[in-house]
């Protein structure tokens, strides 16, 4: 093992501040809110929270699809694979990301 104690410690305090911290899932809604029952549950489940950009799409996609790419990592850090089953798949970058990740 090549990693110095003091990295660590570093590494695991950095996770340990990714894990703990809120993880937000943008969404785009429409006239309908993309928040349902089955979403706030599954947010309540897995202390999450959900933005909805309504029917106003921002400008830079690309950036919040990249934002919830790295939110559904941070889930399989600390929940496993079980939540991949409960999420909406519809979700911004969700398939994407399934097909990079399994």
């Amino acid at each position: 093992n090549h990693f110095s104690n003091d990295l660590k410690k570093n590494i695991k305090l950095n996770d340990t501040f990714l894990i703990q911290k809120s993880i937000k899932i943008y969404l785009l809604g429409g006239i309908v809110s993309a928040i349902t029952q089955k979403e706030i549950d599954f947010a309540k489940k897995y202390n999450i929270v959900f933005h909805d950009f309504g029917c106003v799409p921002p400008t830079n996609l690309v950036f919040y699809e990249s934002e919830n790419q790295k939110a559904f990592d941070l889930l399989n850090l600390k929940f496993g694979i079980k939540w991949q089953k409960e999420i909406n798949e519809n979700i911004l970058g969700f398939k994407k990301w399934k097909e990079k990740n399994n």
